[in-house]
């Protein structure tokens, strides 16, 4: 078993990881992604974080397998209120020197194309977290303050404009009767 670690290295060389198999798995706060930080409402959890390099005897390219697990702490676009939103995911992709390398594989493959020698690790787990956070977080456990009233409860207004004759069916009167 691997020790987690409380941070990740920033920067790595991709190619170099995966021929030397490297593993990164540690423990992370939600904190130190100032992107997510500004789509949450609190960065009190930390980030799980296992990352997995090696080339791909398949697809022979450099690969990796990183599996995320958190909790969101959101604001509910019904209430208004904060809640926990926990999130797991998995992706596996493959560095490519060239998009058109990529062309033949799998769609469910994340292709990641190396324009430098080394890449930031941290950008690479944030990324996919911001994947995860939902675009309109909405609490399961919440209700909305306000319910339209059932229909036999309809305002007098309503009524009123039911019953208003349609302006054009005088109209169409003149034009059934052309004299």
């Amino acid at each position: 078993m691997r020790a987690m670690f409380d941070k990740l290295p920033d920067l790595i060389d991709p190619v170099y990881s995966s021929q030397h198999d490297k593993r990164f798995v540690a423990r992370v706060n939600q904190e130190r992604f100032p992107r997510l930080k500004q789509l949450l409402v609190s960065t009190e959890h930390d980030v799980e974080v296992d990352v997995h390099f090696y080339y791909h005897p398949q697809y022979k390219m450099h690969a990796f397998d990183m599996k995320l697990g958190t909790v969101f702490t959101l604001e509910c676009q019904r209430s208004l209120k904060s809640f926990d939103y926990p999130s797991s995911s998995s992706v596996t992709g493959v560095f490519v020197e060239s998009m058109a390398l990529a062309e033949e594989l799998p769609s469910d493959v994340e292709v990641y194309e190396l324009s430098e020698e080394k890449i930031s690790l941290m950008d690479l787990v944030e990324d996919e977290l911001m994947l995860s956070v939902p675009l309109s977080a909405i609490d399961d456990a919440s209700e909305m303050d306000y319910q339209n009233p059932p229909e036999e409860d309809a305002l007098p207004e309503d009524k009123e404009l039911e019953k208003k004759e349609n302006p054009f069916a005088a109209l169409k009167g003149l034009k059934d009767n052309p004299n």
